[in-house]
């Protein structure tokens, strides 16, 4: 009978843990809170987000790998945004422009699954700029932020000044027409 208590009490647990990290709603460093609004395969609706907390770094969510943040289709292929809450919790308040960028990236990947990184940065920097969330300081912020990354891999341009440079480029361009 221990057990089954043991068992029940730890799955009540899990299950409201569970509800907890699922959410569909990010708040912005301007206090707004938003969402990430879809429209795929003739369904609308919003992707849903998933925070990921942990106590041991091997209870990390499998699919963050070395990132902060992916974007991953479900089971029924509804768009995914994966967070780690434990980094948000270290570095969100000293660096609120650069979580808000990572949302918005990783929402440009749910709305468009097949965008590239560099197009995902693009559509990232454009979102923050319409809702009047960038200016020269930010940029540079997360200019910065990108410089200081040695190597990625090449579909994010093989360093992250080139990563930042193409996203300028991209971010220029969509200006422009």
């Amino acid at each position: 009978m221990y057990q089954f208590a043991c068992f029940l009490s730890r799955f009540a647990v899990a299950s409201a843990m569970l509800l907890c990290l699922s959410s569909h709603a990010f708040t912005l460093s301007s206090g707004e809170v938003t969402s990430c609004p879809i429209t795929l395969n003739g369904k609308t609706g919003v992707a849903t987000e998933i925070w990921s907390t942990y106590t041991d770094i091997k209870d990390r969510h499998p699919e963050l790998g070395r990132a902060v943040a992916v974007m991953r289709l479900d089971d029924n292929d509804w768009p995914t945004i994966i967070m780690d809450a434990q980094a948000y919790e270290r570095t969100g308040k000293g660096s609120p422009t650069l979580w808000d960028f990572v949302y918005f990236h990783e929402c440009a990947h749910a709305q468009q699954p097949a965008l590239s990184e560099i197009g995902a940065n693009c559509d990232s920097y454009l979102a923050l700029d319409k809702r009047g969330l960038m200016n020269h300081q930010k940029m540079k912020e997360l200019e910065a932020f990108h410089f200081a990354i040695i190597s990625l891999p090449m579909e994010y341009g093989g360093t992250g000044a080139q990563f930042w440079h193409q996203t300028m480029q991209c971010v220029r361009k969509a200006r422009d027409q």
